[in-house]
Parts: C-alpha cells; sequence; structure tokens
C-alpha cells in the first residue's frame, strides 16, 4: 500500500477534499486524512492508545485506516474501537501492541485485528501464525476473553475503485458440540498460556480459520462468523485459482490414501452431486459448507453431506440410497420408557436399512 495509491482512491471511498484535507463522516463518526502534514485524524471517541499508526511513516498504517473506515461503514460504533492497546508481554514491549480492538456492547473485547500490507508481509504472518501463534495469539495474555483474532490486509482493487480486502478469521472461542464429540481434546477454556492457547487452536480445532465472517455483506456488525451461506456467498474463480483448487484437492486425496484414479473420481463426482443439489434446493441456506469450528461439527457436516447425497442419486441417477437421519432415532426412541418392545421394533427396522 503506497502513500498515492491510497490517495488515489479516496473519492472512491466517498472522501471529500477541502484544502489539505480529506474528509467523510460515516454517522456521527468522522474520518480525515490530513495530506500536508502526513497524519490520519480518527473520530474523538475512538480510543487511540499511540500515535504510531496515525502517520503516513509504515505502509500498514494506511491498511490500518483502510480497515477502520470499513468497519466504521459495516456499522461498528466508534466508541468500541481501539487502536494500538498496548500491553507488556516478556522483555517485548512491542510486540503487545495491537493494531485494532473491538469491544461489544458489554465492554468486553470481541475481536483482535493485526493488520499487514498485502502480499509478502501478510503471508509471512499467517506463516507464523500458524507455527506458534506469533502476534495474534501472544495478546490473549492480557485479552483472553477475545472471541475472535482476524488477519488482515487491502490493496487497491485492479478491476474496480476501491479496495480489496483480505481476512483470516479465528475463533477463539470452544465449540461445546465439538468437544463433546472428542472427549479427549483439550478446550480453551482450560488453556492459561499463549503456547498453551495455540495448541487447542492447531491441536483441538486443527488450526480452523475463515476468510469471511466480519465485512460480507449478509454480517451484521458484532456478529463474527458465519453460520449460514446463500449462493450470494458464491462467486466466479479464475483459471489460476481452479488450478490452485485443483492440487488443493490433489493434496487432500493422497492425505487420506485416496490414490486409485477411479477411487478419486468416485469420491469427486459424489461431492459435485451433493454440491448440485444443494444449490437447486438450498439457495438460501446452502448445506454442503464447512462453517468453521465455532460453528459446526465434523459430525453435522457428514450428516448435511449423506443427505445432500441420497437427494442427488434419486433425483439425476434414480438410485433410493438410504439416509437415517438424527430426527428419526429420535423418533424412535421418543417411546422407549412406556413400550420398550415397540421401541425395539423401530430401532431394528433403522438398523435393517442402514445394512
Amino acid at each position: 500500500m503506497t502513500r498515492d495509491a491510497f490517495l488515489e482512491l479516496l473519492p472512491s471511498l466517498g472522501f471529500t477534499k477541502k484544502g489539505c484535507l480529506w474528509t467523510k463522516a460515516i454517522g456521527a463518526a468522522r474520518l480525515t486524512v490530513d495530506v500536508t502534514n502526513g497524519k490520519f485524524i480518527y473520530p474523538d471517541d475512538l480510543t487511540v492508545h499511540e500515535q504510531q499508526t496515525c502517520n503516513f511513516l509504515q505502509p500498514e498504517n494506511f491498511v490500518v485506516f483502510e480497515c477502520v473506515h470499513r468497519l466504521l461503514e459495516k456499522g461498528y460504533e466508534a466508541r468500541h474501537l481501539e487502536l494500538e492497546p498496548k500491553w507488556k508481554l516478556g522483555h517485548d514491549a512491542k510486540s503487545g501492541r495491537a493494531d485494532i480492538l473491538i469491544k461489544g456492547n458489554d465492554g468486553r473485547a470481541l475481536l483482535l485485528i493485526e493488520c499487514k500490507t498485502a502480499g509478502k508481509a501478510f503471508t509471512g504472518a499467517w506463516k507464523d501464525t500458524l507455527h506458534d501463534g506469533a502476534q495474534l495469539f501472544s495478546y490473549l495474555t492480557q485479552v483472553s476473553e477475545t472471541q475472535f483474532l482476524c488477519l488482515y490486509a487491502s490493496e487497491p482493487n485492479e478491476i474496480a475503485t476501491g479496495f480489496r480486502y483480505t481476512s483470516h478469521v479465528l475463533a477463539h472461542r470452544d465449540n461445546e458440540k465439538y468437544l463433546a464429540e472428542n472427549p479427549t481434546f483439550k478446550s480453551f477454556r482450560d488453556a492459561t498460556s499463549t503456547p498453551a492457547r495455540f495448541a487447542v487452536w492447531r491441536d483441538t480445532y486443527k488450526l480452523d480459520y475463515r476468510s469471511a465472517g466480519i465485512f460480507e455483506a449478509n454480517i451484521q456488525p458484532y456478529h463474527i462468523g458465519k453460520d449460514k451461506y446463500s449462493l450470494a456467498d458464491l462467486h466466479p474463480i479464475s483459471a489460476s485459482e481452479q488450478q490452485k483448487k485443483y492440487h488443493e484437492f490433489a493434496t487432500i486425496l493422497r492425505q487420506h490414501n485416496v490414490s486409485g484414479r477411479e477411487n478419486a473420481f468416485d469420491k469427486l463426482i459424489n461431492l459435485f452431486l451433493c454440491k448440485l443439489v444443494d444449490e437447486s434446493q438450498h439457495p438460501d441456506d446452502l448445506k454442503f459448507y464447512w462453517k468453521g469450528i465455532a460453528f459446526d461439527t465434523h459430525f453435522q457436516l457428514l450428516d448435511r453431506l449423506q443427505q445432500l447425497y441420497q437427494a442427488g442419486m434419486e433425483k439425476f441417477l434414480g438410485e433410493k440410497i438410504t439416509y437415517i437421519a438424527e430426527s428419526d432415532v429420535s423418533a424412535a426412541l421418543r417411546f422407549v420408557r412406556h413400550n420398550p418392545d415397540a421401541t425395539q421394533r423401530a430401532v431394528w427396522n433403522l438398523f435393517i436399512q442402514q445394512k
């Protein structure tokens, strides 16, 4: 992010120029860019703990300003935003200065955002996060109640005016259903140090993150994460992205010992079949997608895929496949106390169907 590229796009964001100042009002909040003095001026009720991100000296400072603008546009109130809260972490105080802290209406920390320039800086920071938690997890020593972490980058949009962004959103809260399915897994609740919290994310939640969940049009402010996907969330991908997806699929198949071409083809066709059914039958609430560890479990995902597979086999191939839903089992067991014989017959019938 360069100074000239940033200033060139300010009109497309709705900023108006008067003298050396570019200004925009978003509700009661006012953002100002002082070109002559190379300063960013934030709303009065937005807390700025340090002034190191309020100048043009570092490329990341343009990203921080753009991110704050996006948050205010989204509906977050300036009084809930803090820039550069600083904590003493070990011998290096600098490592404890976060870029943006967002608090909820209850005053508790909700989301921490670390801003990086797009490209090498963002890629390197994410690689460090995957390795040991890096800066993002180090902040949790002081604000352990924070429910979400985000690594954020933005850059000028090549296709249209404005900025495009990249966000990797991590949930720092436990999914109790997921833990119930895996009783030996450790929880965030019991982790008391940065290494322990990172270990929970790595070992229990398998380094899970989402690339959406904060800034999208169908996400409400202060509601982080997506527990529902629709056709509006889908978009065409370029040829280079297709090639990347091909290699990702190939890697997954190798990791799970799906090496034979016929077997791999069968798996992929089944998935495409599920996706076709999903888009045609559930356009406003897609079932095919993993919703992230904060909102989903592997059992629930597999159950949804089996249901889609059953519908697809019958609709497109005329084959009837047995699928027994959790509700079917619950219905079979509802009279277990009053009529155990009937319950036994109902459960046995489901068992035969599944066989």
